[in-house]
């Protein structure tokens, strides 16, 4: 009678642990994770983009891309000139609807802010934009892979390392 109690809890010791695992494993295979991808892109261009992901797919990207006129400001070309002509150039995320973007100015840098949601609610904006490719409709779409996103980061020459 006393092994048959021990072997039972013997057994309900490894069904709880195996349970246990298999939250734990459930918990962190769904926890959001973030990926920073940075890098110079010219003489004057730094970009650093914050992918946030789970389960692989992304949900949102955090891009700042940092233009520093330092050896180019004179009285003939104010800092104000450089920022007028980013706000004219960068008229692409106008009025998409799942993206925010700001412009500032830190002293001879600008500072171009863009911030993609990338949530079923926009996924028709998006595509309409271009910022998501589909073959078909953009109902189809269920999530955007957080691998294909970071191979298109690195073929851009930034260098990716999960935060």
């Amino acid at each position: 009678m006393e092994n048959k109690k021990k072997l039972i809890a013997l057994v309900i010791g490894i069904i709880l642990i195996i349970l246990v695992g298999g939250l734990v494993f459930y918990l962190t295979s769904h926890l959001t994770k973030t990926t920073i991808c940075k890098g110079k892109l010219d003489m004057i261009t730094t970009e650093e983009v914050e992918v946030i992901s789970s389960d692989e797919k992304v949900k949102e990207t955090k891009t700042q891309v940092t233009y520093d006129y330092s050896d180019y400001v004179s009285d003939m070309y104010p800092i104000s000139y450089y920022k007028d002509y980013i706000k004219n150039s960068n008229t692409f995320y106008k009025n998409v609807k799942g993206v925010k973007t700001s412009l500032k100015v830190e002293g001879n840098k600008i500072i171009y802010e863009v911030d993609i949601q990338y949530s079923q609610d926009y996924m028709k904006d998006l595509v309409e934009a271009e910022l998501v490719s589909t073959n078909g409709s953009y109902k189809d779409i269920e999530y955007i892979s957080l691998q294909d996103t970071l191979k298109n980061q690195e073929n851009a020459g930034l260098t990716c390392k999960e935060k």
